[in-house]
């Protein structure tokens, strides 16, 4: 038997480009938390606003007993002055994965404070992944709309499927 008899399918290049992508990504926004609906300070400096977008968070992640001595961030979208009262989120970056999930799984103790209850604290989510939840909300909607109850979306290894409650997963 030579080379030539052995037929294997050749993996797609794309596929495995879009994979190596794609776990690229979600490596690098591990260490990443958005937070939205957070007031915006209109300061006229924009290193005054950095400086006190950082003093919000630090007292933030005080608030959910996370410790953390090296934090940047960033106000996500165009600023519009136009619109007052504007709320755009900030993605922070955190030294650590572990640090970062912490505070997401801490992020209820954020309705005990009144500064912070309207703050909703969620992971950096790649492209695929939001699309993946999006896909998820649809089959949800669809499967109550024909009726079935008990229904939910439960997130195994941060990939969300839809399932019934108290039963086998789907």
């Amino acid at each position: 038997m030579t080379s030539q008899d052995v037929k294997i399918d050749p993996i797609k290049v794309p596929d495995v480009e879009c994979i190596i992508q794609e776990v690229s990504d979600r490596q690098r926004r591990k260490n990443n938390i958005i937070l939205y609906n957070v007031s915006e300070n209109v300061l006229n400096k924009r290193n005054d606003e950095i400086a006190a977008d950082m003093e919000l968070v630090g007292e933030l992640l005080q608030m959910l007993d996370v410790s953390v001595d090296n934090l940047r961030t960033i106000r996500l979208g165009k600023f519009d002055s136009s619109r007052t009262g504007m709320k755009r989120p900030i993605k922070v970056r955190l030294p650590d994965g572990d640090i970062a999930s912490k505070a997401f799984q801490r992020r209820q103790k954020l309705r005990t404070f009144d500064k912070f209850k309207n703050v909703f604290l969620v992971k950096d989510k790649t492209h695929m992944q939001l699309k993946s939840y999006r896909e998820a909300r649809q089959e949800l909607q669809t499967r109550k709309a024909a009726g079935e109850t008990d229904v939910y979306i439960k997130c195994i290894n941060d990939v969300p499927k839809v399932v019934k409650a108290g039963g086998p997963e789907n």
